[in-house]
């Protein structure tokens, strides 16, 4: 709404884990610094904890990015797993095909991998976050992952990142042998006053903001006092203050906006934010328009309301009355069993596979896939699940909890991790059967597609690169799903008929 008002390329307080806008305060340095040690020493777990909003997850990605191309990685964001489910997602992001459905296979298959990969002088590393979510047999699953070794070193890396109450997790006596083997570990807290002021200043510049819009001395300092340098709390009062400040006209954010923006969408437990103790209050959130408030022990009293616009600022559509509140109620894991239900009784009785990919919606509808995306709103302190049953032009159909509801394309859009997991039918085996099987027929499907070459690793690699893949000229799952996709199968659509 105010990005080219202020000449930004695009806002800059997202609530989304953009590893370009990570910001080294001293906290995150030694966080940082922590995960490179550990990485190098190949003696165990890794282990990142923090309150909620301090930048875990921002922090994960940069880390995953700043690993030497050649180092094998696996990102889970879907902890609500049972052990295989878990085991199959990691060999899903390693690429690695299995032979049979049992946990013993999955389990040697990614032996064989591990071992191939140290010949070749490759690092694998796994980093699961939000693990703090991870049922008690799936932490000792984990654990038996990390046994994979040779006679000198492990064969994998292994990071948890979660939150404060991962810590207490894995005190518990049944989890000791976990706890023994964690050899690097930093807890994230809040950043400080001097921190704050260059946070701000940072996502400000990177979002290409520098010398066109401001923070007032005085704001900057409110800005900490409403968010105690919590990060997604600052995002969340900094949107909003920029909102203002473009309704008013102005380019230099002053105080009283920041306090305003904070009344509209922070409530503070005693002095500060409490540890968990900020809960946002207007439904769009940071992002929404600036709508009056009624803040709790003053029922039918609203907060003071920003002045009237000087420029025309769009209303939220009104189908975010049901989205939002659907997103506020669901239950983190009971909604991914309930989003993942709802997809598979589209396709029936059909025996599904799963693959996770971080994507947008240009390439969800290429897929044409009913798909499990998760979910946030600024007012959770985690994620949450929903089932994408039907997209349309400007309108989504979407179904949570035990509701159905038509929403605005770009409502969804904005409260999306852009993660998403979709459900896939293999309808010729190719997963289980032959490798010359498997390259014969992706031959095939790549040459009535337009991809010819005569090598079929070429093929495949620009095959990939135009799906916007990740390209590694292996047919992988997330390969073979997109190449169904386009091919004349009967299967749910979510753009079309079935």
């Amino acid at each position: 709404m105010y990005e080219s008002f202020y000449g930004f390329s695009e806002k800059p307080f997202n609530l989304t884990p953009d590893p370009k806008y990570l910001f080294f305060s001293r906290r995150h340095a030694e966080a940082s610094a922590h995960l490179e040690f550990g990485r190098r020493e190949r003696g165990g777990f890794i282990l990142v904890t923090g309150e909620v909003g301090t930048g875990k997850t921002t922090l994960a990605r940069s880390f995953l990015a700043g690993l030497e191309p050649s180092t094998a990685t696996a990102f889970i964001l879907y902890p609500a797993l049972t052990a295989q489910e878990l085991l199959r997602s990691i060999l899903e992001d390693l690429h690695v095909e299995v032979a049979g459905d049992s946990l013993k296979d999955h389990v040697d298959a990614l032996h064989r991998f591990l071992l191939a990969a140290r010949r070749e002088g490759r690092d694998v590393v796994l980093l699961i976050d939000e693990a703090q979510d991870l049922a008690v047999d799936v932490l000792e699953q984990i654990r038996l992952i990390s046994n994979l070794e040779t006679d000198t070193e492990k064969l994998i890396q292994i990071v948890l990142m979660g939150q404060s109450e991962l810590r207490d997790i894995l005190a518990r006596h049944d989890l000791r042998q976990l706890a023994q083997r964690v050899t690097a570990r930093y807890h994230l807290t809040p950043l400080d006053r001097e921190e704050t002021r260059d946070y701000v200043r940072h996502r400000l510049s990177v979002a290409g903001g520098e010398g066109k819009v401001s923070f007032a001395p005085a704001a900057l300092e409110a800005v900490f006092r409403a968010s105690s340098g919590v990060p997604r709390v600052i995002n969340l009062v900094c949107d909003r203050a920029l909102l203002a400040g473009f309704v008013q006209g102005r380019r230099e954010i002053e105080a009283d906006m920041v306090r305003a923006a904070a009344a509209e969408v922070v409530v503070r437990t005693g002095r500060g934010v409490s540890r968990r103790g900020w809960v946002l209050l207007v439904a769009g959130g940071a992002m929404g328009a600036l709508l009056p408030v009624f803040l709790p022990g003053s029922l039918g009293s609203p907060a003071p309301s920003p002045p009237a616009p000087a420029v025309p600022v769009a209303a939220p559509a009104a189908a975010s009355a049901e989205l939002e509140p659907l997103l506020i109620s669901l239950e983190r894991a009971a909604s991914f069993d309930g989003a993942v239900d709802q997809v598979q009784a589209l396709w029936g009785r059909q025996r599904l596979e799963r693959t996770a990919l971080r994507t947008h919606l240009g390439q969800v509808r290429r897929l044409n896939l009913p798909v499990v995306l998760e979910m946030f709103h600024p007012s959770r302190r985690d994620t949450c699940y929903v089932a994408l049953l039907r997209l349309e032009e400007s309108t989504a159909v979407v179904s949570g909890g035990s509701g159905t509801v038509r929403v605005p394309v770009a409502e969804l859009d904005r409260l999306w991790t852009r993660q998403a997991l979709f459900l896939w039918r293999d309808f010729d085996a190719l997963g289980a059967s032959e490798p010359a099987r498997t390259a014969a027929w992706t031959r095939q499907r790549l040459t009535q597609l337009g991809y010819g070459d005569a090598d079929l690793g070429a093929a495949v690699t620009a095959f990939q690169r135009d799906a916007e893949l990740a390209v590694d000229g292996v047919v992988g799952a997330r390969t073979l799903m997109t190449l169904y996709s386009l091919g004349d199968y009967s299967r749910p659509r979510l753009l079309g008929a079935s």
